[in-house]
């Protein structure tokens, strides 16, 4: 195909043309992994950042307009930074929250809060519950065992990604379900 322009590009990728998303793929996904690896700091996340950028364009590629290709892209990057990190931020909290949860040992003389404390673990369980078998074990393992995604992975003998895919869904679905039952932001 030779060097041609971003514009050839998105008029190629918008007809459907996977040559020309491979060429746009390989003009771009070096200096978006660079970016997305120094504000993530981790080189999973930074491909999958990646990765999630240049499915959405071949997804969206009908509505693709030639004008600054580099710009949308790296805009479509930032946005998907600043979600990635919230997410972080909040999986977090959820995560610092099962860890209190899950070491606490109600004391006898303080029937509410044991009253409370039950109810929270009971709602924390069947959250677990309604997991996939794969999704509860990788959330365990993560949050009451404090097991790194590697870790995990070694342990199931499964990629780190689908370790990061299973965990991001558990707790997704686990943060979801305890806003809606428990309060809990």
């Amino acid at each position: 195909m030779g060097r041609i322009s971003d514009q050839q590009l998105v008029q190629k990728i918008r007809d459907g043309d996977r040559e020309a998303f491979k060429k746009l793929y390989d003009r771009y996904h070096k200096q978006l992994y660079f970016l997305a690896k120094r504000y993530l700091k981790d080189q999973y996340l930074a491909e999958d950042a990646v990765q999630d950028i240049f499915i959405k364009i071949w997804n969206k590629r009908a509505k693709l307009r030639e004008s600054s290709l580099k710009g949308y892209l790296f805009a479509m990057m930032k946005n998907h930074l600043i979600d990635t990190i919230r997410k972080q931020k909040s999986s977090t909290k959820v995560k610092e929250e099962f860890k209190k949860v899950s070491q606490q040992k109600p004391r006898r003389e303080k029937t509410a809060e044991k009253i409370i404390y039950d109810e929270y673990r009971e709602m924390v369980h069947k959250a677990l519950d309604n997991l996939s078998p794969e999704e509860r074990k990788v959330f365990e393992m993560k949050n009451f065992e404090g097991l790194s995604n590697a870790e995990v992975a070694d342990k199931k003998d499964v990629s780190v990604n689908t370790v990061k895919t299973q965990f991001y869904l558990g707790s997704k679905y686990v943060r979801n379900y305890l806003k809606k039952h428990a309060d809990i932001q």
